[in-house]
């Protein structure tokens, strides 16, 4: 029977379908065989030096979306691929604010499990930091995802500063705005393909950036108050929370999901020449002064929600996750919690207005901010793990700020450490660009020279070597601590004390660019020079732009 003409060409469009699907199936083979491309899924499974099958995070997960050249690494993880009866497994997610920017070691993570082993020392805690730099819910969606296939029993979810910024947000400096919740996932989904990523790498603009350029990537990227797309922000932000909670619920794990804290008594608005922003601002100011904090708080707020730079999160995205439980039919454990952490530490702030006593700059937590968020976590998880049958109650109430300081081993040179970084952070835009930027420089400065005159003094190495034994002796299996205090050393030229606790950080971890590159240093100064070459190679294989590396030809 002949085919009518209709029919013909009905069937010539699907084998044309056809073979475009075939072919593509397998360009994405050949391509995956060849080892091209990234996996955008966050964790991978490895071997260890003594041969045991683990979980690690994918050092590349945020290529697909950055870059190869912008790529934000996770933090290291290892998990036992089976989580051991009796243990209780918390996901922390988010992006620099819940990683702990600008020293993950004293993140909420690390703060976190240092108050829940004091606890329930029966209880076997892994607290895993699964927060990237830079990202957003979009990509936290995605994290969750993964995390729900590795026995979670918690999800503390802190995100909210990035939405506006961060992929698939409006400025659009790493992925496309869109409108279309739809169109978001079909293209999260594309950018884990290694046909697409091909396709990006061959059409990737010649004026694209090869290095981070951090905040000031988005100095022309100014989003109004009255933007119509900041509703879709918040939607996109509604949707993504849903489907992280949803994720956790399948997996029989508690969603905890926090509102953020910003700087806002202590930080004017990225840009002066807003003046809606700026002038709320300087107004609140004085009516602070003039003791009416009430109506100061308002106003506060009102100039966080007009600055144009959108490095912290307005009150309609808080106002999305404390709305939440009336979107997301979960109750009980195994379900979601919500956490006002804003209006927790703002009550614990001067004038109940979050300032510099709990923040670093515009929302980055210090470690008394982070121990501040702890202590308001803990009764949701304490009740978590009584519902789940762990413990019933703790053995102890939470430690002081100064004891989980020593156990983190936040030292003199840490500190220090930190000033500069934050020295460094405030002398560039957009913070040089702020009405108030003169006085936090010079303010940070007199910090960063107090500290090196600290460090300066001749009983302080033998002061910092002691509390290094103390803490390492308190927690020997915490290989960031012992790399912590291996750099320390090595810092301060006790490369023999040193090398030791570098080697057992990276017996544990075999691939933290930072432990390797202070082993190397640490052998160079001991005359190894084979082993040296080989921690620097290995650091530059991983990272060649890493800062403190020496050239191939000079070790």
């Amino acid at each position: 029977m002949s085919l009518t003409p209709v029919r013909r060409r009905l069937l010539l469009a699907l084998f044309m379908i056809a073979l475009t699907a075939l072919l593509l199936v397998g360009a994405e083979l050949t391509l995956r065989l060849a080892g091209f491309g990234h996996d955008p899924h966050f964790f991978r499974k490895a071997k260890t030096t003594d041969g045991e099958l683990v979980w690690r995070e994918n050092r590349d997960f945020t290529a697909p979306f950055f870059g190869e050249t912008l790529v934000r690494r996770p933090q290291p993880v290892r998990l036992p691929l089976k989580k051991a009866p009796g243990t209780y497994r918390i996901f922390i997610l988010g992006s620099s604010a819940a990683m702990g920017d600008p020293e993950p070691a004293f993140s909420l993570a690390r703060v976190l499990e240092v108050q829940l082993r004091a606890a329930y020392p029966s209880v076997r805690f892994e607290v895993v930091n699964a927060a990237v730099t830079a990202i957003n819910s979009h990509l936290v969606r995605g994290i969750a995802a993964d995390c729900a296939q590795l026995e979670p029993d918690l999800f503390i979810v802190y995100e909210g500063h990035n939405e506006v910024i961060g992929p698939f947000g409006p400025t659009g400096v790493f992925t496309p705005f869109l409108k279309s919740e739809a169109a978001v996932r079909t293209l999260v989904w594309l950018k884990g393909t290694r046909f697409a990523q091909l396709a990006a790498r061959l059409g990737r603009s010649k004026s694209a950036p090869d290095n981070w350029g951090g905040m000031q990537m988005f100095l022309q990227q100014q989003i109004r108050a009255d933007d119509p797309r900041l509703d879709t922000v918040r939607a996109h932000f509604r949707a993504n929370l849903t489907a992280i909670a949803a994720s956790a619920q399948r997996a029989g794990a508690t969603t905890l999901l926090c509102t953020t804290v910003a700087n806002q008594r202590d930080f004017a608005p990225f840009l002066p020449a807003n003046g809606e922003a700026e002038q709320a601002y300087q107004q609140a100011r004085l009516i602070l002064d003039a003791g009416r904090d009430h109506e100061a708080r308002a106003l506060f707020q009102r100039a966080v929600d007009l600055d144009t730079l959108r490095f912290r999160a307005d009150s309609a995205l808080n106002q999305v996750i404390c709305d939440l439980p009336d979107k997301v039919r979960i109750t009980n454990f195994g379900g979601l919690a919500i956490m006002d952490l804003a209006s927790t530490l703002a009550a614990n702030s001067s004038h109940g207005v979050p300032g510099n006593e709990f923040l670093y700059e515009h929302v980055h937590l210090t470690l008394r901010g982070t121990h501040e968020a702890v202590l308001a976590l803990l009764p949701t998880v304490a009740a978590d793990l009584k519902a789940r049958n762990l413990a019933s109650a703790p053995v102890a109430g939470p430690l002081a700020l100064d004891e989980v300081g020593l156990r983190l081993g936040y030292n003199t040179h840490e500190q220090a450490m930190i000033t500069l970084e934050l020295v460094n952070r405030f002398s560039k835009p957009p913070f040089t660009g702020q009405s108030d930027h003169s006085a936090r420089l010079a303010a940070w400065q007199r910090r960063a020279d107090a500290a090196q005159t600290l460090l300066a003094r001749p009983d302080a190495t033998d002061a910092l070597r002691e509390l290094g034994r103390r803490a390492v002796a308190a927690s020997p299996d915490d290989w960031l601590l012992a790399r912590n205090t291996g750099a320390m050393l090595v810092a301060r030229q006790q490369p023999a004390e040193a090398l030791p606790l570098l080697q057992r950080a990276a017996a544990w971890i075999d691939d933290d660019v930072d432990t390797l590159v202070a082993l190397g240093w640490a052998h160079h100064a001991l005359g190894h020079t084979a082993e040296a070459s080989a921690a620097f190679a290995k650091a530059r294989a991983l990272e060649p732009r890493y800062p403190n590396l020496p050239k191939a030809e000079a070790e």
